[in-house]
């Protein structure tokens, strides 16, 4: 590009974060976000770990110092305590992508990441990950005509990361060695047992604001006979009748190496997101 770095058309990103999603989207802007108008700002892990193939003057080691970096969107693939933490401060300075919208099933992060992005005048982006139809949800909900949404997700048993007593279920799965329902319930209560595997279905409820964190309805399946690939199921209800209701119903089958939590099509998704947020002024936005 003509313009130099300093120029307004350049968008600087940071990341939050640098697992497989993290390292997948610093290659990018680094190798495809130039001829974009992106430039990597930096990448900060939480825990201080070394970041192979981010040139040192990219290393950001402490978040305190982002303010100073003069980065316009930040990008958390990390873990949902990263926004309740530092989601605010995050807000005063830039947009920020939530790579873990679980963090807001928490309504009091919820309220304050919301507050704080009106106050800023900054986006708080909601990535759409691995949900299909997130815009036709959307749309339904916004115009009265969605009733009910239900989001099932099947893995391989070693491909979630639970907490608590849905890690002792889980375990149990395994030792069973056959498909296994380790949850089927509202969203909510779920997305802290399960931080990294929800993502999606957090989504879903920014999506559809009339149903919510307690509206949609979530079922986590473990099933050895999927090693290699993660399903998601979509149930859309419409109001109407009983038994004339519209109905849609999806699914998805993202491949996935072993024991991933992240399935390959999901990193494409969340390049596609990156390249979307381009400010747009404040509030929460599906991206």
């Amino acid at each position: 590009m003509a313009e130099d770095e300093g120029s307004p058309k350049w968008r600087r990103v940071g990341i939050l974060g640098y697992g497989r999603l993290g390292q997948f989207l610093a290659a990018q802007l680094l190798s495809l976000g130039p001829p974009l108008g992106l430039r990597l700002a930096f990448v900060w892990t939480r825990s201080g770990g070394r970041l192979e193939g981010v040139p040192p003057q990219l290393q950001l080691r402490d978040l305190r110092k982002l303010r100073h970096t003069g980065v316009d969107l930040v990008v958390e693939v990390a873990h949902p305590c990263v926004a309740q933490e530092h989601g605010e401060d995050i807000l005063a300075h830039a947009d920020f992508m939530l790579g873990s919208p679980t963090a807001l099933a928490d309504p009091q992060t919820e309220q304050r990441l919301r507050g704080a992005a009106v106050r800023g005048g900054h986006s708080l982006y909601v990535p759409r990950g691995a949900l299909w139809g997130c815009e036709d949800i959307r749309r339904m909900d916004e115009s009265g005509a969605l009733a009910a949404l239900k989001v099932t997700m099947t893995k391989a048993p070693e491909s979630f990361r639970l907490q608590g007593w849905l890690q002792e279920r889980l375990v149990a799965a395994v030792a069973s060695g056959g498909r296994v329902v380790l949850y089927e319930g509202p969203l909510r209560p779920l997305c802290p047992l399960a931080p990294n595997n929800v993502n999606m279905m957090a989504a879903a409820a920014v999506a559809a604001p009339s149903l919510g964190f307690d509206g949609v309805q979530a079922c986590l399946v473990a099933d050895p006979s999927v090693p290699d690939c993660h399903v998601v199921e979509v149930e859309v209800t419409g109001r109407g009748d009983k038994g004339r209701a519209l109905r849609v119903t999806s699914k998805r089958r993202n491949p996935a190496a072993t024991g991933a939590v992240t399935g390959e099509a999901t990193k494409a998704a969340f390049w596609s997101s990156v390249l979307a947020c381009r400010g747009h002024g404040g509030g929460v936005q599906l991206c």
